[in-house]
């Protein structure tokens, strides 16, 4: 049988293929890695050990679709600095926050409901609203506002259709974190409007200035889509959690187990090792990338053709460039040359005229990749 998109639903059909994965494909051996959003460090010893214990005891097989009870405890007590009234009845346990704020859309979202998004902002936004069957609707974050969401506009998009506000901070792309006020005009929209909030919150022990502020201190029904794959360097472990209402996490549960079925047994008692130690890896964690932030800052202001706005999170720097090209030749010309990026226009419509550039590698890695670039930019 001859296959056309035609024979595919609308909502698949249109989905595109990641720009920055096309880019990662294309690298040449031995490039230098400035676009991947993944810490380069081990997880800690403890964690695997752990791993290794739980295959040893027979971890091996299925376990409850919301995870394992003393995980569950576990994050719940690591959650009580935002909410003294989080239980381990308020967790689901996922596959990484990916799946999370997917079974998150799924659950929430209904044929036609609107769902503000921002713009730019992490890939995989719109195309969940989309795959739900929902209306991803996009408001701005604007580079001469510092990357943070005018609280005017996204009064305006609120329709009687609306049904969710997707916020994530700090931000993939931009590094940049919500001060609590923001936070707190965010929460009131929704509260007024009576919206769930899908608070994507990967990055929360990445902040370098000032503090994470939940959404969840400000709207009870704030739903936080979590991941351990930053904190502890485990990406290829695959695994987060959702925390929200009970009655949330029961409909979410059912969701789970007709995709996922459950998260992996053992993966789960590895974290709960890690959540043991949290504190003293994180606070080693975040030194070494608040030094790197500070040398990609450096290196990016000694580019006279970039304008790079404050970086107070995550582990991601993406500055504005006059050059007369689009986003992705440029990320090409500078790919070219053996460095990776993303483009910018990979985020949004927003994102173009931007680059982004990840600093999880070592400070020489990104002082070497950072002079290319600028031997790039005087080229254009």
């Amino acid at each position: 049988m001859y296959i056309t998109m035609a024979m595919f639903p609308p909502r698949v059909a249109s989905l595109k293929v990641s720009g920055i994965r096309k880019l990662f494909e294309a690298a040449p051996p031995g490039s230098i890695n400035l676009g991947l959003g993944e810490p380069d460090v081990q997880p800690p010893q403890e964690m695997i050990d752990a791993y290794k214990a739980a295959l040893d005891k027979g971890y091996n097989k299925y376990g409850p679709s919301a995870g394992v009870k003393e995980l569950r405890e576990a994050i719940a007590r690591s959650l009580k600095r935002f909410r003294k009234d989080v239980a381990f009845e308020n967790i689901i346990v996922t596959a990484g926050a990916t799946e999370g704020m997917m079974i998150a859309c799924e659950t929430i979202v209904g044929d036609g409901d609107e769902v503000l998004v921002p713009n730019p902002g992490f890939i995989v936004y719109g195309p969940d609203v989309a795959l739900a069957g929902g209306k991803p609707v996009e408001y701005s974050l604007k580079h001469e506002n510092g990357f943070l969401p005018d609280i005017e506009e996204m009064k305006m998009l609120v329709t009687p259709k609306t049904k969710a506000i997707i916020v994530n901070s700090p931000s993939n792309p931009t590094g940049t974190v919500f001060p609590k006020d923001v936070v707190k005009a965010i929460a009131d929209i929704a509260t007024d409007a009576g919206l769930y909030i899908l608070s994507d919150e990967v990055y929360h022990n990445f902040v370098y200035e000032g503090e994470h502020c939940s959404f969840a201190r400000f709207h009870d029904d704030t739903v936080i889509v979590d991941s351990f794959s930053k904190t502890f360097a485990v990406t290829g472990w695959r695994i987060g959690y959702v925390a929200t209402s009970k009655e949330i996490i029961q409909q979410l549960a059912k969701v789970q187990y007709y995709t996922l079925a459950c998260p992996s047994t053992a993966t789960q008692y590895a974290v709960l090792e890690g959540l043991r130690m949290e504190n003293h890896y994180r606070k080693q964690l975040l030194e070494t990338f608040r030094g790197r932030r500070d040398v990609a800052m450096r290196k990016l202001a000694e580019i006279p053709t970039f304008s790079t706005p404050p970086v107070s999170g995550a582990f991601y720097v993406f500055p504005r460039y006059s050059q007369k090209v689009d986003s992705e030749d440029f990320a090409l010309r500078i790919l070219a040359k053996g460095v990776i990026c993303a483009p910018g226009n990979a985020f949004g419509s927003r994102g173009e005229g931007h680059l982004r550039f990840s600093y999880a590698n070592s400070k020489e890695n990104i002082e070497k990749g950072l002079d290319i670039v600028k031997e790039v930019a005087a080229s254009i």
